[in-house]
């Protein structure tokens, strides 16, 4: 159920920094009213941005009407909120202050990619023949780039990848000189994905740097997928993906090239000192109570505490102000043991670039720039439409029993659950394994073993072969089979999918059941919540749209030029009308 909140902060949260534009198209007005006004440029760059979600279904000039219409919405709920003061709200300010702290941060990061990417025909194929692949790869990881250069150079100079990986990898299974894992297209990050799937089988990649450390990895089999929908069909969605991709590499780029601009250099001796008193890790849903934490966290030899970890501009962290960082963090917010090195460089990064970016922030130049000012204007109109809706929409909401009773009645087919199943699953890469991990089964061996022995694919793996309970159609290749086992612990014989070879164990069976409304109720009471709130904001915003006097030109509405999109369609690019 979509809220109308939601519909009008689509039209407020710009993804980036929102570039100006200049042309004839910001004189035609559209709407107006006091000292606002919205332009044919406005609009256009409005439809462009945001989420094909909350466009309007209908089409043509309806639809722009109706998308007109919660374009004024927002403006007016805008200039109420600043008539009634909230831009002085505390919860405003406090926001506000936080944003330019963080969040303006990341748009000015964003500006400095914006249009430096640039897309090539060989780019969108590239990664067209790449999705649905997965590749079977051994992997060496580093903790140091001086450790990374050195095991590349061995391996440039004809050692072999297990020799080196015995050698230099701090992996758990270095040792036997890598495990084969398999890496599936579209599921990585793209600045490990793309260097990774570009390689030929029987290639490595030169040192990538990760959250975990350097990776270099060998291709040693690569799977291409069943079928594919042809590759004109699928022309626009891949060249938005790519460029998503592209963007996010350049962006991770940019912020190192800041850091770098302004001295940043990381001290691997005080970042292994640093993790090497990291603490066992406590499961993430056993959080210790802080009051229960006895201070210092971390003990280290006194002769360590002055031992420079990283050091940037004209400051320095050293030991004992990791240390010291480490207690202030919160319990979810410290380094864990499996990012190793690269952990700790990651949680002192927050700080650094904070510290960076609050110098650029401060200069003339930024604050001046019309982007960045226009930028924080939208922000702080998010921030009080969001105050004023929560004080006169959802604070004077009241939902009571009755209505959750009649809710309930009036929607019963909707609370009836559909059964579901969970099943064991083994996924090899070849009909020949299938059959004999089938064999296996036949023989009365035990279903998790035969899944660890003969399943390739790396996520399955670590699920120990089980799914979660599954509906109809939520995993569309395991219908027909699955949902035709009669009784727990019966299992299918091999069959195919898009991925490889499969068996499937029917583990548990919930059958289609009625939901009670106790169970129910929460989520009714969220569904009537929206539904009353939508109709006192409708209320609100046509009593405050009559009180500002909103004036339409349907002609400058028709002048209007946009290439029409729906929820089915890619979201719109990270780019802006200039």
């Amino acid at each position: 159920m979509k809220s109308s909140k939601l519909m009008l902060l689509a039209l407020l949260i710009p993804a980036t920094l929102i570039l100006g534009s200049c042309s004839s198209r910001e004189d035609k007005v559209i709407v107006e009213f006091k000292d606002r006004k919205i332009t044919v440029a406005d609009f256009e760059r409005a439809y462009k941005r945001v989420d094909p979600n909350f466009l309007p279904k209908t089409r043509g000039f309806e639809g722009k009407l109706e998308f007109l219409n919660t374009l004024t919405n927002k403006e007016v709920m805008a200039y109420m909120a600043d008539q009634l003061g909230y831009d002085k709200d505390p919860q405003v300010l406090e926001g506000m202050e936080a944003y330019r702290r963080m969040g303006l941060q990341l748009g000015y990061l964003k500006k400095r990619v914006l249009d430096v990417v640039k897309v090539t025909e060989e780019d969108i194929k590239r990664h067209y023949d790449n999705e649905g692949v997965t590749l079977a790869v051994k992997q060496i990881l580093v903790d140091t780039p001086d450790e990374a250069d050195q095991a590349y150079t061995l391996l440039e100079n004809g050692e072999s990848f297990e020799s080196v990986c015995q050698q230099f990898s701090v992996s758990e299974d270095a040792a036997n000189g890598g495990q084969i894992v398999t890496l599936t297209y579209g599921r990585l990050s793209p600045d490990f994905q793309i260097p990774v799937f570009e390689k030929a089988v029987g290639e490595y990649t030169e040192p990538i740097f990760s959250p975990y450390g350097y990776f270099i990895v060998k291709v040693l089999k690569r799977t291409e997928p069943r079928k594919r929908k042809p590759y004109e069909e699928e022309y626009e969605r891949c060249k938005f993906e790519i460029k998503g991709q592209m963007d996010a590499i350049r962006t991770n780029e940019v912020s190192e090239e800041v850091r770098k601009e302004h001295g940043v250099t990381w001290y691997y001796d005080g970042l292994r000192i640093c993790f090497n008193a990291l603490p066992p890790d406590r499961p993430l849903d056993n959080a210790p109570r802080r009051q229960d934490e006895i201070y210092p966290l971390l003990y280290f030899d006194s002769g360590d505490f002055d031992k420079l970890v990283v050091t940037y501009m004209d400051k320095e962290i050293r030991v004992k102000d990791f240390s010291d960082f480490y207690d202030q963090a919160s319990f979810y917010g410290r380094p864990r043991r499996p990012f190793r090195l690269m952990g700790i460089r990651t949680f002192l990064t927050e700080r650094i670039m904070s510290d960076i970016l609050s110098v650029v922030m401060s200069s003339p130049e930024v604050l001046e720039d019309p982007d960045i000012k226009r930028t924080i204007k939208n922000k702080q109109e998010e921030m009080m439409v969001n105050r004023l809706f929560e004080d006169r929409i959802k604070g004077e909401t009241a939902i009571n029993e009755k209505m959750i009773r009649n809710y309930y009645d009036d929607n019963l087919p909707s609370f009836s659950v559909p059964e579901k199943r969970r099943f064991g699953i083994i996924l090899t890469s070849d009909f020949e394994k299938a059959k004999e991990a089938h064999a296996k089964l036949t023989e009365g061996e035990v279903f998790r073993n035969v899944v660890m022995k003969y399943t390739t694919d790396a996520e399955t793996r670590r699920s120990f072969g089980e799914t979660e309970l599954l509906a109809r159609g939520e995993q569309a290749e395991l219908d027909d089979r699955g949902f035709s086992l009669s009784k727990v612990g019966e299992f299918t014989e091999p069959f195919e999918i898009s991925r490889g070879w499969v068996i499937l164990k029917l583990v548990e069976r919930v059958p289609e059941h009625q939901t009670a409304l106790d169970e129910v109720r929460p989520q009714i009471r969220a569904n009537l919540e929206v539904l009353e709130q939508n109709r006192r904001l409708e209320e609100s915003l046509a009593k405050w749209r009559d009180e500002v006097g909103v004036t339409i030109n349907e002609g400058n509405l028709r002048k209007t030029e946009i290439v029409e999109r729906s929820a089915t369609d890619a979201p719109p690019e990270h780019q802006h009308a200039h």
